[in-house]
């Protein structure tokens, strides 16, 4: 029978008690419960669910020919009396037996087992038969042990339940201080989590984990409303001691499972590589592309699907069009079919085997140690790549590349990998053993015109200019290149006499070196730079030659160097001179000197247009010096004639190791040495001989201090210190820079997402910020000390001329000295800015490593965190006054607040970005009073995370007080979200819906991009009863659905549009059955990215031919 028990017990869900090892267990998740007792072969069970007795009853009588005797009468020699006022247990049979026995059947009851008044003597009847005597004392002390079993195993259940209710207080506190260790623990798992996202996506096991606390965390939230309600007891005198004893228990349980949740270990981390992107995202290539471009990627592809060729050369002059059909073959579908990874590396002139090592680190997220030798990542590079199928594309290689030493596996027929590379020369393809040579011709004199005619729009076809427009394609010899800078500067010219002065000047001959440049192209270019408009155009245009060949320049920092060398008036202000800069950069990409990049804050300069600029800015050349050696490793330090004749230096990415004692630059405007990481000293006399220096950007180094010399640099006018991690302290001696305009000291928003906080305080001189009278520009983003920082805000306070400002005030009262004692901030002349106040709002750096790049986006952003000390649901004054003019807004951990819309309307209608964090009261966005007064109408993007009582978005309810059933319709004309573009809503456990209505659906019809994750209760996009008699969200683009285990309604019974939808990602959403969209509703959509097979061949289609079409690898 007991072997029976134990197949329950493995089958049924048993449990064998630990202490009593012939009692049995069984509960079910409704609470039922059964007790089974087994003594030899008679069974005695109990519990709370006759439905359970019937079904055990039966599983035995299958398995033994056992008889059924009712209730239990008698048990091991106790009596059990069963009715409805209870259960009663005795041994009043076996008493009165016993009491027989001794003869004691006539004696009276005592309440003691001993005469209390008998005096003890010595016995004169003789000896006492020891036998009988211990008969006696083993009977009665027997029955007394019986007694005192079962009095145990009643009061121990009972004395538990007690101390449930007694210790309710100890325990609730208990569990307080351990879910708060938990929530520090989270919280430290998530900054990493952050930190690392763009590299590493968290385990599954972690997934799981974090869910747990997030499920925890709002248990905690639940269970404190409860609890509340059970403070309310008087002396100790509840209404329902029951309820008290059940909340006990329940806070009992949470304290074991949140110390096993403290306790976990994640053996192996909790952070693993994002699996590196099949193919890299590049720029689009033009889309009016010659045929000839075609035709010779048709050739590429086929010599790339003979498996006997491995290498491929594509060769031809500089500007013929070789990147365009590497960009071609990047994009094409076999380049994303055939192979596993794509990798895209730029070599150029410059190049080293570390470079190349890096950039293919990067690409593969490898992380590289700067210490580790060229062989160690060579062999880190090939265990990424061992079984990997790769196409290796190299742009723009100058010499022979051994790829063993770099870490790439031979390409060869057993492995599949293959190589494709560009060169301006045939010999480079025989250096690198290319099996197929495939050459890039200039275009036949028809493309040409075709290409041209397209380019410099209907002015071609004017007789007085259609003569000339021929010759100067004549001139062009047929490169792209050639074509596309001409068309540039002739876009819609009908002036006759420009289109003769150029042709004239195409045919002139050259006055600068050209090296390796073909001439044609050299002219053309030329002719080019020559025909921009004005002399602010073409000196911009060589500041950029001063970056290293292919990089990406920042905008922002690029406009502010020309600032400061007064490149374009000084009587500009900061916003008009950003807004010149922005015109000047729009005017050389439309003349094609310079190229859009990806991200829209930069631009980069094509390499051929980088060998022209160098070549008329040589010692050689006609315009101003300049000396480059931007992006090329080298220890050596140019001849001091280079420097004394150079207007502006760079050493950008140069490995600089040491600078000269005392170089005479007497012309010197802009000295760029950062990315010089190496560099940990600068000597004490460097800058003695640099008076006319305007710009020095010191940024990515090692110093940890500046040399006294600076104080010489009485002319400088931007001083750049970012992410020079080692920098203890800055001089007094800044102070004597009268001139200086703009000063960065601290983190890069370029850079924050890979390197961490400082952890030491930056050390800055009382009075060295008030010593600069002319300051407009101040970023300062290091750490500082209280007491440092309340004397700078004093002193910021007290400049006249800021019109940009990056600070952290940490105390309110700072910020408030600032906003009533600042004359630019009173007079609106502090058109940038990004304040920080609060709690610790300087710790938003170390948890949220993205938020300095994502404030920076912002003109006017404020970052507040709150700690409870409001006095009331709203913010401080300070916080008011600065959100009035912000355009972005961070709030963290504000304890009171219920809704935003009580922040007022007034305060929110200039914000377009706003991330809310941690805010524990936060229930709604926005209420029908906020609605009303349409609030937050200008908002284009909102981060909502960590918002454990957020119930909805948009509110229509009414107001307490305001109440009527049904709610009224909602207000017509109202703007609320309706320039919504990007929503994320993260870890909010109470959102049942994300858009609690149609009119909700509604007001974000403009929304692009939508991320929900971690949302324990979210079940669908919207109420099932919801009627929706318009299309949903028809701009949508982007959706990614993570870590939501009830959601099961995707927009089904919704109108739908998915026509602009082309990035789908749906992670642990384990309810959801059916997906809205496929091949034909969703015709941009390149496919759905998702973590389980399982749940994607369960997913029920109605285009079976879209389910295996739209699945990413």
């Amino acid at each position: 029978m007991e072997l029976i028990l134990e197949d329950e017990k493995q089958e049924n869900g048993f449990e064998k008690c630990p202490y009593e090892h012939a009692l049995y267990m069984k509960e079910e998740t409704d609470g039922s419960q059964l007790y089974v007792c087994l003594y030899v072969d008679d069974l005695i069970f109990t519990g709370n669910n006759p439905a359970m007795f019937e079904t055990f009853k039966k599983t035995m009588f299958q398995e033994f020919e056992m008889t059924d005797i009712g209730l239990m009468s008698h048990f091991l020699g106790i009596e059990v009396t069963q009715s409805e006022e209870g259960i009663f247990i005795s041994q009043s049979r076996y008493a009165t037996e016993i009491l027989k026995k001794y003869g004691m059947e006539t004696c009276n009851p005592m309440t003691t087992p001993v005469d209390s008044g008998l005096e003890l003597k010595k016995s004169d009847t003789g000896n006492v038969d020891p036998t009988y005597f211990k008969s006696l004392v083993g009977i009665a002390a027997a029955s007394i042990a019986s007694i005192w079993e079962i009095g145990k195993c009643i009061w121990v259940p009972i004395a538990t339940r007690i101390n449930y209710a007694r210790k309710l207080k100890n325990n609730w506190e208990a569990l307080c201080k351990k879910a708060s260790v938990l929530r520090s623990k989270k919280d430290d798992i998530v900054v990493e989590i952050e930190r690392f996202r763009l590299q590493k996506t968290p385990t599954q096991e972690c997934v799981y984990w974090r869910n747990e606390v997030a499920e925890m965390e709002n248990n905690v939230a639940t269970l404190e409303q409860e609890f509340n309600v059970g403070k309310k007891c008087i002396w100790g005198l509840c209404p329902d001691i029951f309820e008290r004893i059940k909340l006990g228990k329940l806070v009992v349980n949470m304290i074991t499972k949140t110390d096993l949740l403290i306790e976990k270990k994640f053996e192996n981390g909790f952070l693993i590589d994002l699996p590196p992107a099949r193919v890299e995202s590049r720029p689009e290539p033009p889309s009016t592309l010659s045929s000839s471009a075609h035709r010779t990627l048709a050739m590429v592809l086929n010599k790339l699907q003979d498996e006997s060729t491995q290498k491929i050369g594509i060769w031809g002059m500089g500007g013929v069009g070789k990147t365009t059909i590497l960009d071609l073959l990047n994009k094409s579908h076999e380049a994303e079919t055939y192979f596993d990874f794509v990798i895209w590396v730029t070599v150029s002139n410059s190049w080293s085997i570390r470079k190349l090592q890096n950039e293919v680190g990067k690409r593969l997220k490898i992380e590289i140690d700067a210490n580790d030798s060229d062989g160690i990542i060579a062999g880190k590079l090939l265990e990424r790549l061992k079984g990997k199928k790769y196409l290796l594309l190299l742009d723009d290689v100058w010499d022979e590349v051994d790829l063993r030493v770099v870490g790439f596996p031979n390409a060869n027929q057993q492995n599949g990998c293959k190589v494709v590379l560009t060169t301006r020369k045939k010999e480079v393809c025989r250096k690198m053993e290319t099996d197929a040579e495939v050459p890039v011709s200039v275009l036949p004199n028809d493309e040409a015109w075709e290409m041209f005619s397209s380019g410099v729009g209907h002015v071609s076809t004017l007789s007085t200019v259609k003569t000339y427009a021929r010759d100067i394609v004549s001139e062009c010899d047929g490169l792209p290149l050639a074509l596309k800078v001409v068309c540039g500067a002739l876009r819609k010219e009908e002036n006759v006499c420009v289109w003769k002065n150029f042709l004239r000047e195409l045919r002139s001959p050259a006055t600068s070196v050209i090296g390796d440049l073909n001439d044609k192209v050299f002219k053309v270019l030329k002719v080019s730079y020559d025909q921009l408009k004005n002399t602010e155009e073409k000196k911009c245009l060589l500041f950029c030659g001063l970056y290293p060949e292919d990089d990406m320049i920042e905008k922002s920092r690029l406009i502010g160097y020309w600032r400061a060398e007064r490149i374009f008036s000084s009587k500009l202000t900061l916003e008009q001179a950003l807004d010149k800069g922005e015109a000047i950069l729009q005017a050389l990409i439309d003349a094609s000197l310079l190229e859009k990049c990806v991200k829209d804050d930069f631009v980069k300069m094509h390499d051929v247009v980088r060998d022209m600029v160098l070549a008329i800015t040589s010692l050689q050349g006609e315009e101003p010096t300049h000396l480059v050696q931007a992006g090329i490793s080298s220890e050596i330090i140019p001849e001091e004639v280079e420097w004394k004749n150079a207007i502006r230096i760079s050493f950008i990415n140069h490995d600089l190791r040491r600078l000269p004692e005392s170089p005479d630059c007497p012309e010197l405007l802009t000295l760029l040495l950062q990315g010089n990481n190496n560099l940990m000293v600068i000597p004490e006399t460097f800058f003695n001989n640099m008076p006319s220096l305007r710009v020095l950007d010191l940024s990515d180094t090692c110093i940890k201090s500046l040399p006294t010399s600076i104080s010489k640099l009485d002319g400088l006018r931007e001083l750049v210190l970012l992410d020079c991690e080692n920098l203890e302290a800055l001089p007094e001696e800044i102070s004597a820079l009268k001139e200086l305009e703009v000063l960065y000291v601290g983190q890069s928003k370029l850079d924050i997402r890979s390197r961490g906080m400082k952890s030491k305080e930056l050390i800055i001189p009382v009075g060295m910020i008030r010593g600069i009278p002319h300051i407009e520009v101040i970023e300062l983003t290091s750490r500082l000390s209280d007491d440092s920082t309340e004397i700078i805000a004093k002193e910021l306070s007290n400049l006249g001329s800021l019109s940009s400002l990056v600070f952290d005030f940490r105390m309110v009262g700072n910020l408030q000295h600032f906003l009533q004692n600042s004359i630019p901030w009173k007079e609106t002349r502090l058109m940038q800015f990004v304040f920080l106040a609060g709690k610790c709002p300087h710790e938003l750096y170390r948890h949220y490593l993205w938020f300095l790049e994502d404030s920076k986006k912002c003109e006017r952003f404020l970052g507040y965190e709150g700690g409870g000390e409001e006095r009331d649901n709203g913010l401080p004054p300070a916080i008011k006054d600065a959100l009035i003019r912000s355009n972005g807004f961070l709030l963290c951990g504000h304890e009171k607040l219920k809704t935003l819309s009580e922040l007022g309307t007034q305060n929110t209608d200039e914000l377009r970005y706003c991330q809310i964090l941690e805010c524990v009261a936060l229930e709604t966005i926005v209420n029908r009073n906020g609605l009303e007064m349409s609030a937050f109408s200008n908002l284009e993007v909102l981060f909502l995370n960590e918002l454990s009582n957020l119930k909805s978005i948009l509110c229509l309810e009414m107001e307490e007080g305001q109440s009527s059933s049904p709610p009224p319709p909602p207000p017509l004309n109202v703007n609320s979200f309706t320039n919504l573009t990007s929503l994320s809503v993260c870890n909010c456990p109470l959102i049942e819906h994300l858009f609690s209505s149609g009119f909700m659906l509604q007001q974000m019809s403009n929304l692009k991009e939508l991320t929900i994750e971690l949302c324990l209760g979210l079940k669908g996009m919207i109420p099932e009863d919801e009627k929706v008699e318009y299309e949903a969200l028809p701009k949508l683009s982007s959706l990614v659905l993570g870590g939501l285990f009830e959601f099961v309604n995707l927009f089904e019974g919704v109108p739908t549009c998915w026509q602009s939808l082309d990035h789908v990602i749906i992670l642990d959403t384990p309810k959801l059955r059916k997906l809205p969209f496929d091949t034909n509703s969703a015709p941009n959509l390149k496919g759905i990215r998702c973590n389980d097979q399982e749940w994607w061949d369960a997913l029920e289609w109605d285009n079976h031919a879209a389910k295996l079409q739209l699945l990413e690898d």
